[in-house]
């Protein structure tokens, strides 16, 4: 497991000490209903907001090192095709000249005549919408966040996505509505518990196949020749 997933899981263990009762109940029942069901919807959103930030964490650490890669070596992985395979950039064909003297068209000549250029704008449109742009672990935010890097979606079962989506779905539930009804008819800490624990199990697959697409996009350094 890498370093980042081990860290997700810390502090999840973390918020269900803080969150959740020590013990869960069998019957469900608590003394303190509304406090229970308060800490457990808060459980829900902020392990939410942790398990996007590792995904996000993640794949932007990979796409970067295409980058340093493609840079330093001039290394295509993996990751560095489906880049620009899957940027949404229109990939033209070469100008019929190498300098423009047309001063609208200066400041996008060089993508068009140098792979360097168009390879690095991908990266940072991808980096910018994975920053700036996504908002969840659904099925939609999970394609946008890994076909791109080249992730084999193979390991993404169609089990795993529809948790990540009903997890998410939840999770939104409870960010764009009055917590006090979600309360009132009651949360159950350790389903919540539960429900991570899968994620987390889902997840440890993922990780794996993380860290293969991290290695792969990395470039070794060829011996010296004789």
């Amino acid at each position: 497991m890498s370093a980042r997933f081990d860290e997700l899981s810390v502090r999840i263990g973390e918020l269900r000490k803080l969150l959740l009762p020590a013990k869960f109940d069998p019957t469900g029942l608590y003394k303190d209903a509304m406090r229970v069901s308060t800490r457990a919807m808060s459980f829900r959103v902020l392990c939410h907001a942790e398990v996007e930030a590792y995904m996000e964490d993640r794949v932007l650490e990979i796409s970067s090192t295409a980058l340093k890669s493609w840079e330093k070596m001039r290394y295509v992985s993996t990751t560095a095709f489906h880049m620009i395979g899957f940027s949404g950039r229109t990939l033209d064909r070469p100008p019929e000249t190498l300098h423009t003297e047309d001063q609208n068209k200066t400041k996008d000549w060089l993508s068009r005549v140098e792979i360097h250029d168009r390879f690095s704008r991908c990266v940072a449109d991808y980096q910018r919408r994975v920053r700036k742009e996504n908002h969840g672990i659904k099925e939609k935010n999970i394609m946008q966040m890994l076909v791109p890097i080249g992730f084999d979606m193979t390991k993404c079962d169609g089990i795993f996505l529809q948790a990540m989506s009903t997890f998410g779905e939840a999770r939104g539930t409870v960010a764009h509505t009055s917590g006090k009804l979600h309360v009132q008819k009651g949360i159950d800490p350790k389903g919540e518990y539960s429900v991570l624990l899968g994620i987390l199990k889902s997840l440890e697959i993922i990780d794996k196949e993380m860290d293969r697409l991290l290695l792969s996009a990395c470039a070794t350094e060829l011996p010296a020749a004789n």
